[in-house]
C-alpha cells in the first residue's frame, strides 16, 4: 500500500518521495512513514514535506496539496481489497530541527481498519 500511496503523491508537484529510512533526496522532498495507529483504529500514514530554509510559505502551500492528493485516495491491495485514506484533524507546526538543515511540516492519514 505504501508504494500506492508514494505513486499518488508523486502525481503532485514534489515528484522526489521516499519511505521513512530510505536515502533523502535534496529538498523539495518527501517522505512516507507507516506506523500502527495507537487507538489501534488502523495504520497511520505520516507525510513529511521537506523544502530549504526559508520556505515556510511553501510549507503551508503544500499542506493543502496533500490533503488534496490523498484524503479520500482509494488503492486496492495486492489481494483486490479497497483502502481509503482520510485526513486527520491534527496539525503539526513547523519542524526546524531536521539534520539535513531543512524545515518540514506533518499531516497523518488513517487508513481504517487493517491492509488486507
Amino acid at each position: 500500500m505504501i508504494s500506492k500511496v508514494i505513486a499518488k503523491i508523486k502525481t503532485g508537484s514534489i515528484k522526489k518521495v521516499v519511505p521513512y529510512g530510505w536515502a533523502r533526496p535534496a529538498p523539495p522532498y518527501v517522505v512516507v512513514r507507516t506506523e500502527q495507529d495507537a487507538l489501534r483504529r488502523g495504520v497511520i500514514f505520516r507525510i513529511f514535506w521537506h523544502f530549504a530554509q526559508g520556505g515556510q510559505a511553501l510549507l503551508d502551500d503544500y499542506d493543502g496539496e496533500i490533503q488534496t492528493l490523498l484524503d479520500g485516495f482509494n488503492a486496492d491491495s495486492r489481494k483486490g481489497n479497497t483502502n481509503q485514506l482520510h485526513v486527520e484533524p491534527d496539525y503539526q507546526d513547523i519542524i526546524i530541527n531536521n539534520d539535513d538543515d531543512t524545515i518540514s511540516r506533518e499531516r497523518r492519514f488513517l487508513m481504517p481498519s487493517r491492509t488486507f
